[in-house]
């Protein structure tokens, strides 16, 4: 408690800064030999924002304030959460052990993987281009900060008496990384953008993954997705043909998992026997998407910073899902 207190002091401390910062150099009288053109940064051909509303830095102008809140906020969130799991997931300790575990979610996680250090890596690289680092040392260290993080999980998991490191797992969150950063190396990886969604099962008349103790680990609730910008990718003549914002998603998800070897679970009808040990309803989807930068007005500053970061949640939309079954659904995941 006392931990999480000092990370939010410093939490207040690392935005009042950052807006004192901002303040400054907006009202500075010259700026354009600080920072690069709205023309050098971009996602998709999207002008971006930072998260103060402005633009990178030329060359590396890290402020000491902003940095040491920073650094206290890295270091309370990873003892915060350590000690946190300590006392749930990783409470029962054993001897490192490796072991492949794809099956228990249908391999829903290894997506989820994926897309957590894909986003972790986003976050750092933001805060690090808040307190003034460039754009492409913010990508580098926030994808190694990302990995690093989703490395540590997974070798903490190796040690728990229920769980083990498993290689597909962290191959999952080296290909997190390298997404975010191929992203800044090879553009053209910007019109492929991976997505998550969240909606509880039994919104959309489905079970929750039996077992599970929070909704990071009710992969039943859980939809990832790859969102395909059709429009920058087709050849100029058929764009016309073509709404700029309008994306199509490519989905997985497991629903009604559950496990019958766990004591006191029973799995429902639902549930197809998959493997001897798991039960579930694997999906594939195809969905049409929307890019809220393009499709919500608004200049570049804050609020496009928004739009860009809600942009990696996938929200409802028309889908054909694919599983035992054939469904089309008018806002997925919900039946009407």
């Amino acid at each position: 408690m006392k931990i999480a207190i000092i990370c939010s002091i410093f939490l207040i401390a690392f935005f009042q800064t950052l807006i004192s910062q901002a303040d400054t150099v907006l009202n500075s009288k010259d700026t354009s030999n600080l920072f690069i053109e709205q023309s050098e940064f971009y996602y998709a051909n999207q002008p971006r924002s930072t998260f103060l509303g402005g633009l990178p830095y030329k060359e590396n102008n890290p402020q000491l304030l902003p940095s040491i809140a920073l650094g206290t906020i890295v270091v309370g969130f990873y003892a915060t959460q350590h000690i946190i799991q300590m006392k749930t997931i990783w409470q029962e300790q054993g001897k490192f052990k490796i072991i492949e575990d794809g099956r228990y979610a249908l391999y829903a996680d290894k997506a989820g993987h994926l897309f957590g250090t894909y986003l972790t890596s986003y976050f750092w690289s933001e805060a690090l281009m808040s307190i003034g680092y460039k754009w492409e040392t913010s990508s580098i260290i926030g994808a190694v900060m990302g990995l690093t993080y989703t490395t540590y999980v997974e070798i903490m998991d190796g040690y728990g008496k229920n769980w083990g490191f498993c290689p597909t797992d962290f191959y999952a969150d080296i290909a997190g990384a390298a997404l975010f950063i191929g992203q800044y190396y090879c553009p053209v990886l910007q019109n492929f953008t991976p997505k998550f969604q969240y909606v509880p099962a039994p919104w959309h008349g489905e079970n929750h993954r039996q077992p599970s103790d929070m909704f990071i680990d009710d992969y039943s609730s859980h939809t990832l997705w790859i969102t395909v910008n059709v429009y920058n990718l087709l050849p100029d003549e058929l764009k016309k043909y073509w709404v700029p914002w309008l994306g199509i998603s490519f989905g997985y998800a497991a629903r009604n998992l559950c496990a019958p070897m766990t004591a006191g679970v029973v799995c429902s009808n639902k549930s197809e026997h998959i493997y001897p040990d798991v039960y579930g309803n694997p999906k594939f989807i195809i969905a049409l998407d929307y890019d809220l930068a393009k499709m919500i007005p608004g200049e570049p500053g804050f609020w496009n910073w928004l739009k860009q970061t809600l942009n990696y949640y996938k929200f409802p939309s028309p889908a054909i899902e694919f599983g035992k079954t054939t469904k089309v659904y008018l806002v997925y995941p919900f039946h009407f």
